[in-house]
């Protein structure tokens, strides 16, 4: 699926960097959308996985208006206003629910791995969700629509059902959704970004992505760290494939079970890690097709 650099006509462009095609909002809602574990617990902290309250101010300038949680799915977003007008409204919805501590893991689940469930979306509509998005788009100010993980997946079920009143959609290593729906769709304000070496993301459910630009980041690109843990990676998964292919049933060694241990950790750090708001970040623009098969 090739990225489009060029956005229609008929949809506004002002959330567009002319000089890179990124978003010109994606450091603080990469940010808002991925967790930060040395603030969970600070109210003014601005990540989703931090639960907040109606009329909160948070870090970056936005206040709280609006929260949407259903414990029987899971699903947690927040409506945030910006205090100086000059950028839009802003859905952020929370990804997979195990950081403040483990809550929502075991109702998040089933959306996680099946593409094709729509049980987080349809508790967003319960909840007024799209009563929310269509009033700003009533009031010629269309919010955008932001979340990593699962909340990327939800993002972009939101998107197929309001094309017409979302400025943008900016997911962050985002769980895909059914092939069907992806394909039967071709919005233009899609935005994906995507952490070098992410894995989490297309392993999870094997699910489709809506089309638009695309864009794999890191701190420092291909260097000497990544390229040391990347081979970390796959001696652990050598040594996984033969122990299946020889039928091993020994007892798992101590150090066997810490280097998976290690390899799940490196996994999961680049899947939540904050890269935009670092000093010169790498950001290569690139396809959903390059990233899976990388």
């Amino acid at each position: 699926m090739e990225i489009d650099r060029q956005p229609p006509s008929d949809i506004p462009t002002s959330f567009v960097d002319p000089k890179t095609g990124r978003h010109v909002l994606d450091v603080i809602y990469e940010r808002f959308s991925k967790p930060q574990a040395n603030s969970i617990f600070d109210t003014d902290d601005p990540s989703i996985y931090v639960k907040h309250e109606v009329g909160d101010r948070l870090l970056g300038g936005y206040r709280v208006e609006a929260v949407f949680e259903d414990s029987k799915t899971g699903f947690y977003a927040e409506a945030r206003m910006p205090e100086d007008r000059e950028h839009p409204p802003v859905l952020v919805i929370r990804g997979y629910g195990s950081w403040y501590p483990f809550d929502g893991v075991l109702q998040d689940t089933p959306d996680v791995f099946i593409a094709e469930l729509e049980w987080q979306v349809e508790a967003a509509e319960t909840l007024g969700v799209g009563e929310w998005i269509e009033s700003y788009y009533r009031q010629d100010r269309p919010p955008d629509a932001i979340g990593e993980s699962l909340g990327g997946k939800i993002v972009q079920q939101l998107a197929i059902r309001y094309p017409h009143a979302l400025r943008s959609v900016v997911t962050f290593n985002s769980l895909g959704i059914s092939s069907e729906l992806a394909q039967n769709h071709q919005l233009k304000n899609i935005f994906h970004y995507f952490t070098l070496g992410e894995k989490y993301a297309f392993w999870a459910n094997r699910g489709d992505y809506l089309p638009g630009y695309c864009f794999e980041i890191s701190k420092r690109g291909k260097n000497w760290q990544y390229r040391l843990t990347q081979m970390c990676l796959c001696l652990d998964i050598l040594a996984v494939v033969r122990s299946l292919v020889q039928r091993q049933r020994k007892r798992v060694k101590l150090w066997r079970f810490a280097r998976g241990l290690f390899s799940q950790f490196i996994l999961l750090k680049r899947h939540n890690e904050v890269i935009l708001n670092r000093d010169n970040p790498v950001v290569v623009a690139t396809t959903i097709a390059r990233l899976r098969n990388s």
